[in-house]
């Protein structure tokens, strides 16, 4: 089978440790968003500022690893709608090998304020004239994603981390507002975070099989993408566990499997398989990586690493 992870923070593992893993349980992409910490004016390193104070993120290791191995790894770079020159910034990007998508942000009144009041227009337009997909995190914002889904109906736009809230106690967050919005055909849906955030289970995570099934049946195979967003998600789940919860999902048929584990991701990102694909090895589900340390997600002053939805 064909996986892709839609969402690896690769460099807080190195590209080499990150392959090694992938390699380990027949996971043939990435989707590398690079991240390493949020600073405390709401600056999500790496990147710098604009002269207007605009803070541009950067993302020079999954450039690197999307170079060298063209066929394991793409990014995607998270974009503020606010940057001045944003559609020269998105041209740019677009022209660099191995770029698939953008990813946006939503999470203060400040970030609601702008995206809710036309202030995310420039970046859906330049989403729209280079066909790229904009993968958008805004719990509790739903509402605001379903505005530009209507107006912007020729934009692919992909929910971030199941829809939840992040402040919600462990298990209690609710996906409803997500699952409305599968009435918008140029809305997907990425499985990511669902262990941190909706399970009070251990793997195999039974408590999430049938908030899955309700994702699938809303949204059809083809919208659903999985993500094990491991960097983050550690303390709950290991990379394997992530994948194998999916993987040998009773409820999930072997034809909507290859869509979530893959197939979807390939398709928004348009991203062909290779030509030939080797068959791994595939090792415990309990793999991680042991020689790496924790990180912790910032954005809130919290020491869980889900809290940011990085």
């Amino acid at each position: 089978m064909d996986i892709v992870d839609a969402q690896v923070h690769a460099n807080m593992l190195g590209t080499e440790v990150t392959l090694a893993i992938m390699d380990a349980l027949g996971v043939q992409g990435v989707l590398f968003d690079e991240y390493q910490r949020t600073d405390g004016d709401g600056a999500a390193q790496p990147g710098y500022r604009l002269a207007d104070g605009t803070f541009r993120p950067i993302g020079p290791n999954a450039e690197s690893a999307a170079l060298r191995h063209p066929e394991r790894f793409a990014f995607l770079m998270r974009v503020d709608p606010r940057d001045p020159a944003i559609e020269g910034w998105i041209e740019t990007l677009a022209t660099a090998p191995g770029f698939k998508a953008l990813r946006t942000i939503v999470l203060t009144q400040a970030d609601a304020a702008v995206f809710g009041d036309g202030g995310s227009d420039r970046l859906l337009k330049a989403a729209r004239a280079h066909s790229l997909p904009l993968f958008v995190t805004c719990p509790g914002r739903m509402l605001l994603l379903e505005v530009c889904a209507k107006r912007f109906p020729d934009v692919q736009f992909v929910i971030d981390h199941c829809g939840a809230a992040f402040d919600a106690p462990r298990g209690k967050a609710t996906i409803d507002d997500a699952i409305t919005m599968a009435r918008y055909p140029n809305v997907a849906y990425k499985w990511a975070h669902a262990q941190a955030l909706l399970s009070t289970t251990t793997y195999p995570f039974p408590d999430l099989e049938p908030k899955l099934r309700r994702v699938v049946d809303a949204y059809g195979p083809e919208r659903v993408m999985w993500a094990s967003d491991y960097t983050m998600i550690r303390r709950h789940a290991s990379w394997g566990e992530a994948l194998f919860s999916i993987r040998d999902c009773p409820s999930l048929s072997e034809h909507e499997k290859t869509w979530l584990l893959g197939r979807t991701a390939r398709r928004v990102l348009n991203w062909p398989p290779p030509q030939k694909l080797d068959e791994p090895i595939v090792v415990s589900p309990h793999l991680t990586s042991s020689n790496t340390a924790d990180h912790e997600c910032r954005d809130h002053g919290s020491s869980e690493p889900n809290c940011c939805g990085d």
